[in-house]
């Protein structure tokens, strides 16, 4: 098949797929008359600031306790910090690559 028909025929079945897709979409209602009792845009976001604010507050019996004194830090406790390796390990890996 050419490949002007095969790119007609795909364009054609596309068109003809949205348009049954918008012609038997479902039909949801909109904002407008939610009614007597609906939640607003102002109560949603009232609602957001007070569940911030509820969880920026510590509770529980862990906010109740002292802080600890700082203690001081043993040798065990720190990571050692190596050097990187040398150049001369760079150099090598990179010959033993090229190699391959």
């Amino acid at each position: 098949m050419h490949p002007f028909w095969t790119a007609l025929s795909c364009l054609g079945s596309m068109l003809l797929g949205m348009s049954l897709m918008y012609a038997y979409r479902r039909r949801l209602p909109q904002h407008a008359g939610a009614g007597e009792g609906a939640t607003n845009v102002w109560q949603l976001i009232d609602h957001v600031e007070a569940e911030a604010k509820r969880n920026a507050t510590p509770t529980g019996r862990h906010h109740l306790r002292e802080p600890r004194e700082p203690t001081e830090h043993s040798t065990l406790d720190t990571v050692p910090i190596h050097e990187p390796p040398s150049f001369e390990l760079h150099h090598r890996v990179l010959e033993a690559l090229q190699r391959l």
